[in-house]
């Protein structure tokens, strides 16, 4: 885990043209092509166990300051819900956390730690919960993220999932403050979104 080369923030970011590591308040999206690079070996995906309730505490706070997540009005507690971890030989550098809610599954948190983006781990994760789903016989998987998170919103809309819902303010309710985040886009909106499956 590194420092934005800019601020003191944790880098969410890595820039692989200027090598440097960026928050989200640094990043800026730009259109890019496919790159060539060699292949690396894709990461083990398997459930968390209470072993890694410490990790996936550390890495709920790196990415978003904060153990507790706040969406589709309650609040969960990202290190006693059950996930899937993507780990790099033993150490865990992504994970999957999602609790149940009716006839769907929340996929509470997804982030992989981004030394290892860009090897399918994301993708990984998210099946893995489908499965789980399925396996309960949910009928869908949803998601929420912010306006300014620009690369989850087209992640999540490449995946299949479909925008159901924005609710407008509702992170500046939560925050009681504006917070700049991705590219410098004004934290302000909670946006819903789901899988069918």
């Amino acid at each position: 885990m590194k420092s934005c080369t800019f601020c003191d923030a944790n880098a969410i970011y890595y820039d692989r043209t200027s090598r440097v590591y960026l928050c989200p308040v640094h990043a800026h999206l730009e259109v890019t092509g496919p790159r060539e690079e060699a292949p690396r070996p894709p990461l083990t995906i398997r459930p968390a166990t209470p072993a890694d309730r410490p990790r996936i505490a550390e890495l709920a706070h790196y990415f978003w300051g904060e153990v507790e997540a706040e969406c589709f009005g309650r609040a969960y507690q990202i290190d006693a819900l059950p996930a899937y971890v993507a780990c790099d030989v033993d150490e865990v550098v992504g994970l999957a956390s999602y609790a149940r809610e009716g006839d769907a599954v929340n996929l509470v948190m997804l982030n992989v730690l981004f030394r290892w983006q860009g090897r399918g781990a994301a993708r990984e994760l998210i099946k893995a919960v489908i499965e789980t789903a399925r396996a309960d016989g949910t009928g869908r998987i949803i998601v929420a993220t912010t306006n300014d998170d620009l690369p989850a919103l087209g992640f999540y809309q490449r995946f299949g999932f479909t925008i159901t819902e924005v609710l407008v303010g509702k992170l500046l309710e939560h925050h009681n403050e504006t917070e700049t985040g991705f590219a410098s886009i004004p934290v302000r909106d909670e946006i819903h979104l789901e899988l069918r499956l």
